[in-house]
């Protein structure tokens, strides 16, 4: 019995530890970032606005759901004027123009289209597996929600902000 007794603790502990939500385990605020835009120049976290909600999509340029999202973004960007629209990569800048150009992007000024490069500050602080990686973070800068490589539709993303 005292084995028995044993065995249950062991499973409601495992059991307790594995149904712990994953967004647990990321860390809650923004990232110190440090990305390169497609001019060149470098953009920080420190360069974000202080009142407004900053979205961040984390995306491979040749993932299929990740253009799809992203072509749904710009479809829908009027929706997202009070939002800071960060998509951040790790390819070479000289891919990530080619994306930009190829897609339209660079007629999106209200989208920042960066790369990260091999640093992976945004990848590691967002412990991102799978793209695209979406982290939503409210005008104080926490983070309030993430999504991967499942997101929900642009229309109800936007609606999410509005409450932030």
């Amino acid at each position: 019995m005292k084995k028995f007794t044993y065995v249950l603790w062991f499973l409601a502990i495992i059991l307790n530890l594995h149904g712990q939500p994953l967004q647990a385990h990321y860390k809650k605020g923004l990232p110190a970032f440090d990305i390169i835009q497609t001019d060149g120049s470098h953009f920080r976290a420190s360069d974000l606005k202080k009142d407004l909600p900053v979205m961040i999509v984390y995306f491979d340029p040749d993932c299929d759901h990740c253009e799809t999202f992203i072509r749904e973004l710009m479809v829908r960007s009027k929706d997202f004027t009070d939002v800071q629209l960060l998509l951040i990569t790790y390819v070479p800048i000289q891919t990530v123009k080619k994306f930009v150009s190829g897609t339209g992007l660079d007629k999106f000024p209200g989208i920042k289209v960066d790369t990260e490069g091999t640093a992976f500050i945004v990848r590691y602080h967002y412990n991102v597996l799978q793209f695209p990686y979406l982290a939503l973070h409210d005008r104080d800068g926490n983070l309030f929600a993430t999504y991967e490589s499942e997101v929900p539709g642009v229309k109800e993303l936007a609606g999410l902000f509005v409450r932030k």
